[in-house]
């Protein structure tokens, strides 16, 4: 049987960058993380990140609504999402630099148990 932790990650091969549901909000998944209590899907909203507990679910929505509704949430985000270059006159520095400052994990023992996807898939 596979681990808890495995199968966590593979869960986040499946569906990283995409528009989840977590906690009845729509979010797009970006991570894995964990601290010295638990794993945590990290997810953002287009302006922060959220480390919400793996002992709950997210819902994936690419594949279960219509095509046309879920490129909507990707037409919305490249036009809204600070990450993306061209939001609001920002170009490619300011987006990168919004990058580092939301995922900087001081000095807690949080870290990210796999690469930050910011991808829109």
């Amino acid at each position: 049987m596979d681990s808890n932790l495995t199968l966590i990650l593979k869960e986040f091969e499946e569906l990283k960058g995409q528009f989840v549901i977590n906690h009845n909000v729509v979010e797009r998944f970006i991570a894995i993380g964990t601290d010295d209590q638990d794993y945590y899907y990290v997810t953002y909203n287009g302006r922060e990140t959220k480390w919400n507990t793996c002992v709950g679910r997210i819902i994936p929505l690419k594949g279960k609504i219509d095509e046309k509704h879920y490129k909507e949430f990707i037409r919305l985000a490249k036009l809204n999402h600070y990450d993306q270059a061209g939001t609001w006159g920002r170009d490619d520095e300011w987006a990168t630099n919004h990058k580092l400052e939301i995922t900087e994990l001081g000095e807690n023992n949080d870290k990210y148990l796999t690469d930050i996807c910011w991808d829109l898939n």
